[in-house]
């Protein structure tokens, strides 16, 4: 990484948050819940939770599914969020609770598309856990994440399923660290 980045968080320090997050979600979900991960942004987070949820409690058999929703495209300024590819045909939401996992929360316009979707296919609850809660002014003031492992002021992070579109196609999004854009 180059003087442009500064390093926010170790891979240790993301581990271990991933750990305390698991172990809450653990003790707040008698059933687990209906896991729902955020493509592209909330791949390496959400296999690294269930991995530790797993280990965690040996017996759980966490189920998965994955969104793609597009909200910002290639640059760093929020959109109109649109579904680029939904659920599975065969995963059941209605009356479930879910948990919704992104790799980031800002503004919450993506958080509140997703919930509202998955609302509207019969969810009884909706959650949010994400790796990284940016303290800014939120578009929708309801969207809270339950389930955080860092807070952050307002930077642009790459790292751990967040990416630099300038500097690449997927630019840094695959590090096990979170780092912070100078801007």
């Amino acid at each position: 990484m180059n003087d442009r980045y500064s390093q926010l968080a170790s891979t240790k320090d993301v581990d271990d948050a991933i750990r305390q997050m698991a172990s809450k979600i653990l003790q707040d979900h008698e059933e687990l819940p209906l896991f729902v991960a955020l493509l592209r942004g909330a791949a390496p987070f959400a296999s690294k939770l269930l991995f530790e949820l797993v280990r965690q409690a040996p017996d759980s058999h966490p189920e998965l599914d994955y969104m793609m929703v597009s909200t910002y495209g290639n640059g760093q300024v929020a959109g109109t969020p649109h579904i680029v590819t939904d659920l599975a045909p065969t995963t059941q939401v209605a009356g479930r609770t879910v948990v919704v996992l992104d790799d980031v929360l800002d503004k919450g316009i993506t958080a509140n598309f997703v919930f509202s979707h998955l609302k509207s296919r019969g969810a009884t609850w909706v959650e949010l856990a994400v790796l990284a809660d940016k303290e800014v002014e939120r578009t929708h003031e309801e969207i809270t994440a339950r389930y955080r492992a860092f807070s952050f002021g307002n930077k642009w992070l790459v790292g751990m399923g967040m990416d630099d579109a300038q500097a690449a196609d997927e630019g840094y999004r695959w590090l096990e660290e979170i780092w912070e854009i100078r801007q």
